[in-house]
């Protein structure tokens, strides 16, 4: 998996900008080229079409300097960038250009304009989590300036090939930085037979084996990964699954957690509504879902 252009959109708040930095680390680490985006949202009211295009016009110069201003600031020096803007709603401007642009992975902030609990919670940033097509990583505004602060990435898997998609670029963008890689599966109590069974060896010794197998799994796995130019660690949790995963990645002092957008029940299960959205909300660094 290549990540040759990231997508930063913005729209013009302070809090829209703390995904700057972690982008810049990103773009850095991968080689890639940023590209801004300001969407222009228009009014929704009916207005004369003179005035509504002239107001268009405003906001579109007020968008491309404003892009031009931060694009000038010194962090950007050693990074490829271009800017651009586009007239339309929000989420889907943002999900159509990174689909007409070839964009291989979107960074933004969880909170925009509209202040706290905005864009992720049942706004932009969610539906772009949603219905974007390529990766994207979502940054909470205490994220630390320095993305890589402690260079310690988590890989939460949960068996599946579908939730693996994640180790590719996890290692990839480890090797990068030179950062700890964490492969992370949480124990998940097995069914309970409710009337006793002839040869039912106990719920402990069910759980002793399931944790057996996990450890023996994430063993496989980090031999599979292993090449000598990174560390590589492996790390076993008990349900809750979501809640497991942030409390680990808060323990650990993670920087960013890779995860797929789907696991061990197919299409529509991590990120609509279940684990994948509960990590993005929940955990406390930058979280990045590949497709």
């Amino acid at each position: 998996m290549q990540f040759n252009k990231i997508l930063l959109p913005l729209d013009g708040s302070e809090l829209a900008e703390k995904a700057l930095a972690p982008a810049l680390a990103l773009a850095e680490a991968l080689a890639a080229e940023i590209l801004l985006l300001r969407v222009v949202v228009p009014l929704s009211i009916k207005l004369d079409p003179d005035l509504y295009q002239r107001l268009i016009d405003n906001g579109q110069n007020e968008a491309k300097a404003y892009l031009n201003t931060i694009q000038s600031r010194p962090l950007f020096s050693a990074i490829r960038c271009k800017s651009e803007t586009v007239v339309g709603k929000a989420a889907e401007s943002i999900i159509n250009y990174a689909q007409e642009n070839e964009i291989d992975l979107i960074v933004m902030s969880s909170h925009g304009r509209s202040g706290i609990r905005r864009w992720v919670y049942g706004s932009v940033a969610n539906k772009v989590l949603h219905q974007a097509t390529c990766a994207i990583a979502i940054i909470h505004p205490q994220v630390e300036t320095e993305l890589f602060a402690h260079k310690r990435i988590l890989a939460p898997l949960d068996g599946s090939r579908q939730a693996e998609r994640a180790l590719e670029p996890a290692l990839k963008l480890a090797q990068a930085i030179g950062a700890e890689l964490v492969l992370l599966r949480v124990t998940v109590m097995p069914p309970i037979p409710v009337e006793p069974i002839a040869g039912w060896p106990g719920i402990e010794a069910v759980m002793k084996a399931e944790e057996d197998e996990v450890k023996a799994y994430l063993q496989q796995v980090r031999k599979s990964l292993a090449n000598g130019r990174i560390q590589i660690n492996t790390h076993v949790a008990a349900e809750p699954v979501a809640e497991s995963i942030i409390d680990t990645a808060e323990k650990l002092e993670v920087d960013l957690i890779v995860m797929s957008s789907h696991g061990r029940s197919g299409l529509d299960r991590w990120v609509f509504g279940s684990v994948t959205e509960k990590i993005v909300r929940g955990a406390k660094c930058a979280t990045m879902v590949i497709r």
